[in-house]
């Protein structure tokens, strides 16, 4: 199945869940064949293109242009140099392309814990595991575990959670269910400045990028919409199955 705007935008409508035009959707979409500690879950990231000021300098269209992560012909972001060139061209055209129009990234992640926590997990009714639905302002710019050298989206509202309490090491959908404000249940990455192979220990029920500098592209795209949203952004997980063509 190909993720696409179109794909994810009707069957949120579909399932009666909120689709943003003013701020961007966050859609966790969980797939159906799980393989214990390895990242297949997709994190999209979906937004409505902002327009550029128009009495920009060169220089300060290649500063917006990288801080909404369009890229040069090379497919770097752009010297911010204040000189035109090919690589400032491309990323141009990029923006007239999509300007007023739906932008997705699409990112690699886990939305379920690793071995390692579904075998020890941190609470005595077990493993978290994220329960599919939409959580409205649930999130907020912030850092994991208070550690400033790790931004992420933190878990700061309500959710709902499956407790996995059987320790076989695959995380399943089902089971004693708890709702609350406080799991710690955060959208982050796994090994700073590279990219992890395995869930392993970076997940206790998180939702977690395999690659640290996807991680720090989406959290820098959310943050520009901190002020509007007043730090709150909503969290749709669905299952893949529940994506219908």
């Amino acid at each position: 199945m190909e993720i696409t705007i179109a794909l994810l935008k009707k069957n949120l409508k579909r399932l009666r869940y909120t689709w943003y035009t003013d701020r961007p959707n966050i859609i966790g979409i969980r797939t159906t064949i799980q393989v214990p500690d390895v990242f297949n879950d997709f994190i999209a990231l979906i937004w409505t293109q902002q327009a550029m000021p128009s009495n920009y300098s060169l220089l300060n269209k290649q500063k917006w242009l990288n801080k909404w992560k369009y890229l040069g012909k090379n497919g770097k972001p752009l010297a911010e140099d204040g000189i035109a060139g090919a690589n400032t061209d491309y990323a141009l055209a990029s923006y007239a392309a999509t300007v007023g129009k739906e932008r997705m990234k699409l990112y690699l992640v886990t939305t379920e814990p690793g071995v390692y926590y579904q075998k020890t997990p941190l609470n005595s009714a077990g493993c978290a595991i994220i329960k599919p639905g939409q959580y409205k302002d649930a999130y907020g710019s912030g850092y994991h575990q208070g550690k400033t050298d790790h931004r992420c989206l933190r878990q700061n509202g309500t959710i709902t959670v499956y407790r996995d309490n059987d320790k076989d090491g695959v995380a399943e959908n089902l089971g004693v269910e708890e709702t609350g404000n406080s799991f710690g249940c955060n959208i982050h990455g796994a090994k700073k400045f590279t990219k992890t192979e395995q869930i392993g220990p970076w997940s206790a029920g998180c939702q977690v990028f395999a690659d640290w500098y996807e991680k720090e592209e989406f959290v820098d795209l959310c943050d520009l919409y901190k002020t509007f949203t007043g730090n709150k952004f909503t969290y749709t997980l669905v299952r893949e199955g529940d994506l219908l063509a």
